[in-house]
């Protein structure tokens, strides 16, 4: 049976609750003054706004799931890359795009207190989502001819 308390199986709870589909799960293992960053949608300040922040993520995106790939642990503190893939629920990214399936690959840096998310910082390319939604595969760093 995994170590409740190891970082490692923290971050794996992590991002089984971010697939969820439940605001709830996700915002109970973050601590009430939790942070939670990420490069796109911004900085929310406690538990309350990071659900918040997640129940509007679900208006969006449809059988939402994000999964570690690989995850490095120091202390109570963990780094992780992450794969994201979900479906468009709305136009949001350009007409006709409702429906289209998007993968997004990331990285984020979690600090744990008590078993809890105390500090989850997230970055990943702004323009994957589009990319990926208009069937043009992953966004790689251009090389000079």
């Amino acid at each position: 049976m995994p170590d409740a308390s190891d970082p490692r199986q923290l971050v794996v709870n992590l991002f089984q609750a971010w697939s969820s589909g439940d605001p709830d799960e996700v915002a109970a293992l973050f601590q009430p003054d939790a942070v939670f960053f990420d490069n796109v949608n911004g900085r929310f300040d406690g538990r309350a706004a990071i659900r918040q922040f997640y129940a509007g993520s679900l208006e969006v995106w449809d059988d939402l799931k994000t999964a570690p790939t690989r995850i490095w642990v120091d202390g109570d503190t963990a780094a992780c890359v992450w794969t994201m893939t979900g479906r468009m629920k709305t136009d949001r990214f350009g007409a006709g795009l409702a429906g289209s399936t998007a993968r997004i690959d990331g990285m984020a840096w979690i600090r744990f207190v008590d078993g809890l998310v105390a500090h989850d910082e997230e970055y990943f390319d702004r323009g994957a989502p589009l990319a990926s939604l208009e069937g043009r595969g992953f966004l790689t760093p251009q090389t000079a001819p």
